[in-house]
């Protein structure tokens, strides 16, 4: 049972950062039709990108200990 809901939560972290990188490019998308680009594209996917790191490292001990408790 626990393996199920890592999966689903693991799933929905996956659904979650696909949404953030796929609304940066639209806004970019936006952003450059308009004529105005005002800031780096890599900083925009950086600082999208430390959020999950952050929870991706909080989230590891509790799936080893999950993984762990099924063995």
């Amino acid at each position: 049972m626990r393996l199920i809901v890592l999966e689903v939560c693991a799933g929905i972290v996956a659904l979650l950062f696909l949404v953030t990188l796929a609304s940066i490019a639209s806004h970019r998308a936006r952003l450059r039709a308009g004529g105005v680009y005002p800031a780096s594209a890599l900083a925009e996917y950086l600082w999208a990108l430390v959020p999950w790191v952050i929870l991706v490292a909080a989230a590891l001990p509790a799936v080893r200990l999950i993984v762990a408790a099924r063995a």
